[in-house]
């Protein structure tokens, strides 16, 4: 649980997209201070979307993952990450005091957080990259293709340690132990990172009771890899994309994602009887893929009554049989108590009231 926390609490997740052929390794790291439930210290790393490795202050031990569960006995480059992290604590526990200064933030909730990586293109380019942030705000930056590291705040830079000495650990230290990690990552889990999985989609479409519109949802569910493009027509023609309220990929409990794409359809619009296609092309298929839905007055009323109908005679009957079964076992109950009374009637005399019957 705590894994999954901390990933969706770094908000720098949007450079690790990964597009369809490459590959990255990213270490998410982040430094908590203030009110929480969350240990000191929590890193992440990930293989594309895959968790592979997971360390935290309160059991300080670097665990290996394999289908989100611990392997500990198999953590690579164990002697290395531990130093690694040693070293990185030092520095991002310097910082987040620099910025609670700098800032004036004197208590609460606050975080320092790094996401750190390497990606591997299917043409064989290679980028490195480091990202540190506070409470959200990107504070400074390292990409390998765009000549080194880059202060967001200029006037607190000299505080932090020299840019050619992080110059030269991230280009002859971090590189280089990325790229080697991945390529051993990428070789181990091969057949998981390679498969495709095929998206089941649909269209989906829901009554607005306020407006008598609808809204169309186009929806793609358990595909892998992650990479897929959607298209919302209407009549053939794309629906531009200021009118769809649009999403990212999102991932399900199996290891699959799914997206959604919606548009709000007026009255007015439905009565014209537009054709509303959705149009996905994955990785996993040859061809794209459509499904198309087009609105019909009255079927969906005519279903819904049909069903209602379907139920009420369901219920007519189950109260119909429910009232013969004790009707009839009252009647056996009542013959049964007779055939008791004649054997009984020549050694004792009845004890009711006359005018009355027992039972009753």
């Amino acid at each position: 649980m705590i894994l999954i926390h901390t990933v969706a609490l770094i908000s720098l997740a949007r450079i690790v997209y990964t597009a369809g052929g490459s590959h990255s390794l990213w270490y998410f790291l982040t430094l908590t201070s203030g009110p929480t439930s969350l240990p000191e210290l929590v890193i992440v790393e990930m293989v594309d979307d895959f968790p592979v490795g997971y360390y935290d202050s309160a059991e300080k031990k670097v665990i290996a993952w394999k289908n989100w569960e611990k392997e500990e006995d198999e953590v690579q480059f164990a002697d290395f990450k531990r130093n690694a992290i040693d070293r990185t604590t030092s520095v991002m526990l310097q910082r987040l005091q620099l910025l609670k200064e700098h800032y004036n933030h004197s208590g609460g909730f606050l975080t320092y957080q790094r996401l750190a990586g390497c990606e591997l293109d299917a043409d064989g380019t290679e980028r490195f990259k480091s990202i540190d942030a506070y409470n959200g705000e990107d504070v400074l930056e390292f990409r390998s293709d765009a000549g080194g590291w880059y202060s967001f705040i200029p006037e607190i830079e000299k505080y932090f340690t020299t840019m050619d000495s992080r110059n030269f650990i991230s280009r002859t230290v971090y590189h280089p132990w990325c790229k080697s990690a991945l390529a051993s990552h990428l070789q181990s889990l091969k057949n998981l990172l390679n498969r495709k999985v095929h998206p089941r989609v649909r269209v989906i479409h829901k009554q607005e009771r306020e407006t008598g519109g609808m809204e169309v949802t186009c929806l793609a569910t358990g595909f892998y890899p992650r990479h897929i493009n959607m298209t919302l027509q209407r009549n053939s023609q794309p629906v531009p994309d200021q009118e769809l309220t649009r999403g990212e990929p999102l991932p399900n409990g199996d290891g699959t994602y799914q997206l959604r794409r919606s548009l709000s359809v007026s009255a007015e619009e439905l009565r014209e009887r537009h054709l509303y296609t959705c149009t996905v092309t994955h990785s996993s298929v040859d061809n794209k893929l459509d499904v198309s839905w087009e609105f019909q007055p009255g079927h969906s009323n005519l279903a819904l009554y049909g069903v209602s109908f379907g139920v009420l005679t369901v219920l007519a009957f189950t109260m119909l049989g429910l009232c013969i079964w004790r009707k009839r076992d009252a009647g056996l109950k009542k013959s049964h108590q007779s055939h008791q009374d004649e054997s009984s009637d020549a050694s004792e005399p009845l004890q009711t009231e006359p005018g009355t019957c027992e039972g009753t």
